[in-house]
Formats: structure tokens, C-alpha cells, sequence
């Protein structure tokens, strides 16, 4: 019977891709609607585009580009991840990002400023093939 359950066990974990021991590449640009609230500016909405140009092992670089009613923003931010891309963060000049791989094309972020402008913003964003 231990024998059974063991070579069950096993053909599922060999049969069942593991997200995690896949190479992550997080290079491309994705885009998606946010969601804003800020201290003294209030709610607001608009596109964010994630554009990552670089990436070393773990570690990654790129820009934020947001769309405001007065204009369009974009700042550079630097991030990294442990292996499988479990956890991930990232920063800009200013604040702290959380990010969540869902799949392979599918990337969940929230982002932190504190202080007299304080602002928080998530999104999900898809990556465009």
C-alpha cells in the first residue's frame, strides 16, 4: 500500500508542471488599469504600463509610465525576486512596490509612498506578446 501511495505521489509531482522551477522572465511591457487613493489628491484611475528592459538573474530594471489628467508620468524603478518569484519588490525615488506573479503574463502590483503626499496604487497588468 506505501508503495502505491509513493509511486501515486510521485507520477502526480512529475505530471504537475511546478511553476516555480520554471526560469522567470519578467522582460516586455504590460499594461493595465489602476487604482489610485492618495492623502490630499483623492481617488483616481488611469493606464500603467510596466516596461522591463533589463533583467540579471533575480534582479530586474525598468520604468512606470501612468496616465493622469494632467499628464502622463514615467519613472524608473529596480526590483528583485527570490527563485520561483514567490516574493517580489521592487522601489522608484520615492516608494515601495509588492509585486505577484498570477502566471507567466499576468502580473499583480501595489505600490507605497509615505509622508505628506502619502498615495497607495495597485493594478493588474498583462503582458503584450
Amino acid at each position: 500500500m506505501k508503495v502505491r501511495l509513493c509511486s501515486a505521489a510521485l507520477a502526480i509531482l512529475i505530471a504537475t508542471p511546478v511553476f516555480g522551477a520554471d526560469t522567470v522572465s519578467l522582460i516586455g511591457t504590460w499594461s493595465g488599469q489602476r487604482e489610485r487613493i492618495a492623502k490630499t489628491e483623492g481617488r483616481r484611475g488611469g493606464l500603467a504600463t510596466l516596461v522591463i528592459t533589463d533583467q540579471q538573474g533575480n534582479t530586474f530594471a525598468g520604468r512606470l509610465k501612468r496616465s493622469n489628467a494632467t499628464g502622463d508620468e514615467e519613472e524608473p524603478l529596480w526590483g528583485a525576486f527570490t527563485p520561483g518569484a514567490k516574493l517580489m519588490m521592487g522601489s522608484d525615488d520615492e516608494g515601495t512596490y509588492i509585486f505577484s506573479l498570477i502566471d507567466r503574463n499576468t502580473l499583480d502590483y501595489c505600490y507605497s509612498e509615505t509622508g505628506a503626499s502619502a498615495r497607495t496604487v495597485c493594478a493588474r497588468l498583462t503582458r503584450k506578446r
